[in-house]
């Protein structure tokens, strides 16, 4: 909506019911007389609305996707893994037409993958394309949602392994047999600070001090920095990473020498396990829970929650307090 000079006077140009609405259009001599016919056209709409039905969108999926990505996509931190899972969803749905494109399709999607992809996944793709129509409608591209009614399917929540000592001793020994020596070094300070594989094996030089190391390439983008033993500290300096990275890629090394120790792991836990080895045995030597936070770097302590239960004294007071504890 705009009042514009021009060589004629002031141009009022608007559209009162928003971008699908009928367009209003009118010259006026003066400025202020401009901005009340303005007032008065939309106090006149919002009183006697105008109906027209709704244009048919012919856009595909994929052209929403694409205007999506140039506005907003782009600038995510994993643009590019998520404009190619969007772009899958878009082919498995057909590429259907906006107009056409309702929940009830999503949810006949939906079903068809549930053999072929876990619910968590589901819930992903269905987080994404609510998350490309609600950007898209805050930019005025689009009129609704179709998917705002579409609840999540409900997860059971993942089992947590970690690893015992006898477990991680194991590992350890698979992983010295191997050419590759940052897949032992990049295991340790995981399993001594609680990172991520992928923060731990691309950490620079720059980030590690005495004794300490930072984190930068973080999931939430926040920075931490987490203390490290002086041993360790001298054993990560002797990394081989290039390009002022501390180690070389080395996943396959960490997955090779896992699977050759015999150690089984709930799929999707591969590395991860390192993390939850550390925060799992951080609470149960009685390490505090808003710590670990800090350490793991959660925003929130839900997350962090998970661990409760293996704390030294979890539920003790289940037995003091219950009402037949003296009975």
């Amino acid at each position: 909506m705009s009042i514009k000079k021009t060589e004629k006077g002031w141009l009022v140009d608007v559209r009162p019911n928003g971008a699908y609405g009928k367009r209003h259009r009118k010259i006026l001599p003066t400025k202020s007389e401009a901005i009340r016919y303005k007032a008065w056209l939309l106090n006149e709409t919002t009183k006697n609305p105008e109906w027209e039905p709704p244009k048919r969108d012919n856009r595909r999926l994929t052209d929403l996707i694409d205007i999506w990505y140039g506005n907003h996509g782009i600038h995510l931190k994993d643009n590019e893994k998520r404009l190619g899972k969007v772009t899958r969803i878009c082919n498995e749905l057909g590429n259907p037409y906006v107009s056409d494109f309702t929940a009830q399709q999503f949810l006949e999607y939906r079903s068809a993958k549930a053999e072929k992809y876990t619910a968590n996944t589901l819930n992903h793709d269905l987080t994404y394309l609510k998350s490309i129509f609600n950007t898209l409608i805050k930019q005025k591209l689009v009129l609704k949602n179709p998917l705002d009614e579409i609840k999540p399917l409900k997860v059971d929540e993942a089992e947590l392994t970690y690893l015992t000592k006898d477990q991680i001793i194991k590992l350890y020994e698979h992983l010295e047999d191997r050419r590759n020596k940052d897949a032992l070094l990049i295991t340790k300070l995981c399993l001594s600070t609680g990172s991520r594989w992928s923060e731990a094996e691309k950490i620079k030089r720059n980030s590690v001090k005495q004794y300490s190391v930072t984190y930068t390439a973080t999931k939430n983008g926040r920075n931490r920095t987490i203390p490290i033993n002086e041993k360790l500290y001298n054993e990560i300096l002797q990394g081989n990473g290039e390009g002022g990275r501390v180690f070389s890629n080395s996943y396959e090394a960490f997955s090779n020498a896992l699977e050759e120790s015999g150690i089984e792991l709930p799929k999707g836990q591969r590395t991860h396990v390192l993390r939850h080895t550390f925060a799992s045995h951080f609470i149960m030597n009685g390490g505090n829970l808003l710590t670990l936070q800090k350490i793991l770097g959660h925003q929130t302590i839900n997350m962090t929650m998970r661990y409760a239960h293996l704390a030294p004294d979890h539920l003790a007071e289940a037995i003091k307090y219950n009402p037949v504890a003296d009975m």
